[in-house]
């Protein structure tokens, strides 16, 4: 099991590195996009600074999944962490919306004319650092699922560059054409593409984070390592009829076991079933409650 303090010392750590670059890009994509005039690389700008909102929640829930235990909160406030990544994704889709009613009104007035070749200087950098940061935060999350959630937002910051170079250079190659006149629909069809192409990834964050909060199952992963644990276990002690039950919230894996065993089992059996259980679950990179109960056959 990871430690958790060390573990949202890290978490916390990577976040304020990825609010810094955030930051930096978001300035240069409004100031860039004001000054080009592209509609796409203004929504580049504003969804960072929303991530900066976003970030800083992240790291308010990694401190209160910290605290533990309290007096009000007898079994810690881990849920704010799938609470906050829910709230990341509706935020995230709730951007794209808007952008894809702009794009619309956009391709309704006529298009916009930009500057394609400084258009797509932008989106090389944007696409670069997002390609860094992503790849730094992959490396750190392991299994944080705060930090998995920032990565995905920077790889979609990077497939979103992508499509800037690309967009912006076909446009390049359209002007002075003959489909020249299609040139000026190309930022708000590329807001469009960029909305529908990624709303899948806020969409599967909130799904996740419901899960999480109604006490859903865990990932398949998840379960299999957990039903492995636990059959090499009752192979062990020779244990016929058992039920498991899980969940995760976070950082923290609920886990509860009930067996059926023979009537002249003792407690200190008992207390020897699950110290087995709990040292193979203690591999698993959560917090791990374990509830284990042996019940004799009818």
């Amino acid at each position: 099991m990871i430690e958790a303090a060390p573990r949202a010392q890290r978490e916390r750590s990577a976040l304020r590195v990825s609010i810094v670059v955030t930051a930096a890009l978001s300035i240069l994509g409004i100031v860039w996009g004001i000054t080009a005039g592209s509609q796409m690389i203004l929504l580049d700008g504003a969804y960072g600074f929303i991530g900066i909102v976003l970030s800083w929640l992240l790291i308010r829930a990694s401190s209160l999944a910290e605290q533990g235990p309290t007096t009000d909160f007898h079994y810690g406030r881990h849920a704010a962490t799938p609470l906050v990544i829910g709230i990341q994704g509706l935020v995230l889709a709730a951007t794209l919306a808007y952008a894809a009613v702009e794009g619309v009104y956009t391709l309704r007035a006529g298009g916009s004319d930009i500057t394609p070749g400084w258009a797509i200087l932008y989106g090389a950098i944007a696409t670069a650092a997002s390609l860094v940061t992503w790849r730094w935060l992959r490396r750190r999350a392991e299994h944080s699922d705060l930090l998995t959630a920032e990565a995905a937002a920077w790889g979609l910051g990077a497939m979103r560059g992508v499509g800037m170079v690309v967009g912006f250079t076909i446009m390049l190659l359209l002007l002075d054409s003959r489909w020249d006149g299609a040139a000026a629909y190309l930022d708000p069809a590329m807001v469009l593409i960029t909305c529908v192409a990624f709303v899948r990834i806020p969409v599967r964050m909130v799904r996740d984070a419901v899960v999480e909060l109604l006490e859903g199952s865990p990932s398949a992963d998840v379960q299999a390592r957990v039903h492995a644990a636990i059959d090499e276990v009752r192979r062990l002690f020779d244990i016929d009829q058992h039920e498991v039950r899980m969940t995760k919230v976070g950082p923290k894996l609920y886990v509860e076991v009930d067996a059926r065993v023979r009537p002249d089992v003792t407690v200190f059996q008992e207390h020897e079933v699950r110290t087995a259980v709990r040292e193979r679950l203690d591999q698993l990179p959560y917090e791990v409650w374990l509830n284990v109960e042996l019940l004799p056959h009818p």
